[in-house]
């Protein structure tokens, strides 16, 4: 009903249409934390040059995309074509879309400024340049850090807190730093709750990680960056403006404006400085690990009775808080005494293990040397030893008979031949093995060649069936003009039914449908960027002839006009329209590549 009004109203004005451009927003006063929509709107022309709006002062101006209307009364043709923009404010204030121009037709229309007031949430009047609100203060980012002052890889436990009043944030990223001079963990999995500050109840989010410093010196850290988006509600109907000629006050518009808008914001915390004190050098032990922090060092060894020359493992685990990658294990130093294995390290949460496999050489070994970890406790200021050990040992001697026992040889023996004299200089046979005609190759024989054939042929069309099925799964656009022709035969058909059901309503519902389909799918494009003027453009930069892209337009307006003026039809008007949407897209078939 509303669109059937809009024609009306657009006949009463005569039936041709001179070119104005109007402009209208949703709202001039606009709570903060919610958008407004700025709408466009240029009446009797499609040649329409790109838009250039300035920048908003105090917004963040984000484009929705064009809509097109078409009508034909009485056989006068009507158009309008209308730009959607979404306004969301960063402060409170009063602010005004500077003046721009509109070119369409090749003239130059002016659009005058206007003026937009923004208010904080229950506060219907501008606060003074003083007390001047900004969305910084609804939603930010703070760095917060135990202390400012830490040795060389010390572990520093830092935190991150987003802070969001009165607003719906989605999508919230993890923090990320420019960590020049330090090594960052990953971060936990954040925690939420609510925190109300000078009066003011925040959701607050809260990461948490530990970072240590990689070099000495004052450091800049941060500052932390994170990104989310807002979620705001656009007010499309709320202050729309009212007049002649409001083609957006239908429910078309409505439903597509009336929505939550996702509005991307980047957020940064202030940087914090960092004085990072070096290791002291005096009394630094010769076997510092370079591990700091708070450490716990155990050591054990099994089995403490064995025969000479079996394994006994040691091993060495380090528990606590600090940069365990950062820490070198300590191991046995080198001796005729036992045989040494490499070691295999495992580190997991706070904890760093070693396993260590060594053998004893003698009999008269009585125990494994004592072993020290050393690191340095920034707590006490001081490098702090632990040591572990002796750990006594029996090493028994083989017994009469006894051999070493070799791991990986139980089961049956293989038992190797001796070679013969010669044999290792040119091969002999000693038994002639199976005997077979000469000349009898199977190469000889021509059905190799067929089979040969045959599976080359299926081998080949196993791969291009394998090549297509896979690019029609991973390149869109060639499996949308691969689907373009079916579902344009499928619309032809379907058509075809209704032309002798003469259903004309259904019918041109039909033709447009598989128009914007095809036209979609050959032009990769989406459904709603299917408009005449996108195709046209196109269209031209393939070199369609101009005959063709003219019946497209027809096409357009005779659907446009049946399915929305409600116009009777006659059954040669669908026969004639079936025509032309068949060369359509036979001609586009043929020469649109």
């Amino acid at each position: 009903m509303l669109l059937l009004g809009f024609l009306i109203l657009i006949a009463s004005h005569g039936f041709a249409q001179d070119i104005s451009v109007e402009v209208e927003i949703s709202s001039r006063k606009i709570l903060l934390g919610s958008t407004a929509q700025l709408i466009i709107t240029v009446n009797g022309s499609q040649a329409i040059e790109p838009i250039q709006l300035p920048k908003v002062e105090g917004f963040n101006v984000n484009y929705l995309g064009p809509s097109t209307r078409v009508s034909i009364i009485n056989g006068q043709h009507s158009s309008s074509k209308a730009f959607a923009y979404s306004l969301f404010p960063l402060k409170v204030g009063q602010f005004q879309i500077p003046v721009f121009d509109v070119i369409a037709s090749g003239k130059t229309y002016r659009v005058d400024p206007i003026l937009i007031e923004v208010v904080s949430t229950g506060d219907q009047s501008v606060p003074g340049p003083g007390s001047q609100v900004k969305i910084e203060d609804k939603i930010f980012v703070t760095l917060e850090l135990p202390k400012d002052e830490v040795y060389l890889s010390e572990r520093l436990t830092i935190k991150v807190f987003l802070f969001i009043s009165g607003l719906s944030v989605n999508e919230v990223q993890y923090p990320q730093f420019d960590n020049v001079g330090f090594s960052i963990g990953k971060f936990e999995k954040p925690k939420q709750y609510q925190q109300v500050i000078s009066g003011v109840r925040y959701g607050v989010v809260e990461f948490s990680t530990e970072i240590y410093p990689t070099r000495i010196g004052e450091l800049r850290l941060g500052p932390a960056k994170i990104e989310c988006n807002i979620l705001v509600k656009s007010s499309a109907r709320q202050g729309r403006p009212r007049g002649r000629n409001r083609i957006f006050n239908d429910d078309f518009f409505n439903s597509f404006f009336d929505r939550h808008e996702k509005q991307p914001i980047a957020l940064e915390s202030k940087e914090s400085i960092i004085n990072v004190l070096p290791l002291p050098e005096e009394s630094r032990p010769q076997d510092f690990s370079g591990g700091v922090g708070q450490f716990d060092f155990n050591v054990s060894v099994s089995p403490a009775e064995v025969k000479e020359g079996d394994p006994v493992t040691m091993r060495l685990t380090v528990i606590g808080e600090g940069n365990l990658a950062a820490i070198q294990m300590p191991s046995l130093p080198s001796t005729t005494d036992f045989k040494l294995y490499d070691p295999q390290v495992f580190e997991k949460d706070n904890i760093k293990k070693t396993e260590q496999v060594i053998i004893p050489r003698l009999e008269e070994i009585t125990e494994i040397p004592q072993i020290q970890f050393t690191y340095f406790d920034p707590k006490l200021k001081k490098y702090q030893t632990i040591k572990k050990g002796p750990f006594p040992i029996t090493v028994r001697k083989l017994e009469k008979g006894e051999e070493f026992k070799v791991v990986g040889l139980e089961g049956e023996i293989r038992v190797v031949e001796p070679e013969t004299l010669g044999q290792d200089i040119v091969f002999i046979k000693t038994k002639p093995g199976r005997l077979r005609l000469i000349g009898g190759a199977i190469y000889k024989n021509g059905l190799f060649y067929i089979c040969i054939f045959v599976l080359t042929l299926f081998w080949s069309g196993g791969l291009i069936y394998y090549k297509r099925s896979d690019r029609i799964k991973t390149d869109s656009v060639y499996a949308r003009r691969l689907q373009a022709p079916r579902q344009a035969k499928k619309g032809l058909a379907q058509a075809k039914k209704l032309i002798a059901a003469h259903n004309g309503g259904e019918f041109y519902d039909t033709v447009f449908k598989t128009i914007q389909q095809y036209l979609g799918n050959k032009l990769h494009l989406s459904s709603g960027a299917v408009a005449f003027e996108t195709v046209q453009s196109y269209l031209s930069a393939n070199n369609i002839e101009q005959k063709v892209i003219d019946n497209i337009k027809v096409t357009y307006d005779e659907c446009d006009m049946i399915r929305y003026a409600s116009a009777d039809v006659s059954r040669e008007n669908m026969d004639a329209s079936y025509q032309r949407l068949a060369q359509i897209i036979d001609h586009l078939e043929r020469f649109l590549k």
